[in-house]
C-alpha cells in the first residue's frame, strides 16, 4: 500500500533548543529564591525560639494551676498600672516581677489548697463578682453581662481564664479568711509591749548604749524612736499576741525568753530595726475583734505555708525570665 503523504501542515516541527543563558538566570534565580526562603525560615524559626516559645514556658504550677511567662507579664502590667509603689523608681520597678509571682503563687496555693478545707467558689460567685464591678442588677440580662465581662477582661489586659482565676482567687481569699476566724479562739497568750524603731544600725547602736547606760526604755523612745505613732507614749504597743510583730525572733525573745523589764538586743526586720522591751506578759489574755483579726491572718498564714509539702509545687523562674519580663514590660 502506499504511503500518504503528510499535508504541508502536519509536518513535524523542529526541535527547540534550550537557550542556555536563559536556563542558568532561571536556575540562579530560583537557587536565591530557595536561599532567601531558607533564610527566612531560619529567622523565623529563631523568632520563635527565642521569642514566642520561652512566653509560654511554665515557671510556676501548683497542683492544676499553672502559670506562663506571657501570663506573669500581664499580671507585671496590670500590677504596674494598679500600684503606684512602681512607678517612683526603676529599683522599685525591679522587683515587679518577683512580688507579682509571689502573688501569683498565693492565689494558686489558695485555689489547689482549699479544697482540703472543702472550700470552694462556683461560677455563679465569679459572675456575681463581676456584676458586682461593673454595677450591674443580679437580673441583668446575659447579653448585657457578657458586655461587661468583656469589658473587665480588657481592661485588665489578661486573657479570660487568666481574669477568672484572679477573681476566683480574691474570693477564696474571703472564704479562707473568715474559715480561719471562725476558729479563732476567745484567748490566747499575750504580751504588753514597747519598742522603740531606728532607721539603721548607727542609730540603734547609740539606742543599745544609752539603754546599758541605764537611761529609761520610755524617755529613750520618746526622744530617739523614728516610729512616731509610738514615740510620744514611750514605745508603748499595748497588748499584742504572736502574729502582731514583725519578726518571729522578735516573738520568741517576747514570749519566750524575757523577763518583764527586759530589753532587747536590735531586730532587724523588713519593716525597720527595732529594740523591744518586755512590760507584762499573760498565758491567757481575751482576743478582741482586732486581734482575732491578727489571730486568723496569722493561721491562714501558716497553713499557707504548710501546704508547700502537701501539694505539688514545681518552680522553674529563673534570672533569665526575670530579665525578659521585665524587658517586655518596660
Amino acid at each position: 500500500m502506499a504511503k500518504t503523504k503528510p499535508k504541508a501542515d502536519e509536518q513535524p516541527r523542529p526541535t527547540r533548543r534550550a537557550d542556555p543563558e536563559r536556563v542558568g538566570r532561571i536556575l540562579i534565580i530560583g537557587g536565591v529564591a530557595a536561599i532567601i526562603i531558607a533564610a527566612m525560615g531560619f529567622i523565623g524559626f529563631g523568632w520563635y525560639q527565642t521569642q514566642i516559645k520561652p512566653l509560654s514556658k511554665t515557671i510556676l504550677q501548683v497542683g492544676e494551676t499553672k502559670i506562663s511567662l506571657s501570663h506573669l507579664e500581664r499580671r507585671m502590667e496590670l500590677e504596674r498600672r494598679q500600684n503606684p509603689f512602681f512607678t517612683q523608681s526603676s529599683q522599685q520597678l525591679t522587683l515587679l516581677a518577683d512580688t507579682v509571682l509571689q502573688r501569683l503563687e498565693r492565689e494558686a496555693k489558695l485555689i489547689e489548697g482549699a479544697k482540703e478545707l472543702e472550700i470552694s467558689i462556683s461560677q455563679e460567685e465569679v459572675a456575681e463578682e463581676v456584676r458586682f464591678r461593673g454595677n450591674l442588677a443580679q437580673a441583668v440580662v446575659a447579653d448585657v453581662y457578657g458586655v461587661e465581662f468583656r469589658r473587665q477582661v480588657e481592661e485588665s489586659g489578661l486573657e479570660v481564664n487568666e481574669y477568672q482565676q484572679m477573681l476566683r482567687a480574691e474570693l477564696m481569699e474571703v472564704k479562707v479568711r473568715d474559715h480561719f476566724t471562725s476558729l479563732t479562739p476567745a484567748a490566747e497568750p499575750q504580751v504588753h509591749a514597747r519598742w522603740i524603731r531606728a532607721d539603721d544600725d548607727e542609730g540603734a547602736q547609740e539606742v543599745l548604749q544609752r539603754l546599758e547606760a541605764g537611761d529609761d526604755f520610755v524617755t529613750v523612745a520618746q526622744e530617739d524612736s523614728t516610729d512616731r505613732g509610738t514615740a510620744e507614749d514611750g514605745g508603748d504597743l499595748d497588748w499584742r499576741p504572736r502574729g502582731a510583730f514583725p519578726s518571729v525572733d522578735m516573738e520568741d525573745f517576747l514570749f519566750d525568753e524575757a523577763e518583764p523589764g527586759d530589753h532587747s538586743t536590735a531586730f532587724s526586720t523588713a519593716v525597720g530595726i527595732y529594740i523591744v522591751q518586755l512590760v507584762e506578759r499573760e498565758d491567757e489574755r481575751e482576743l478582741d475583734d482586732t486581734l482575732r483579726s491578727v489571730v486568723a491572718a496569722r493561721d491562714m498564714s501558716e497553713w499557707l505555708q504548710g501546704l508547700d509539702e502537701l501539694l505539688d509545687i514545681e518552680r522553674d523562674f529563673t534570672f533569665e525570665d526575670r530579665n525578659r519580663a521585665l524587658g517586655d514590660i518596660l
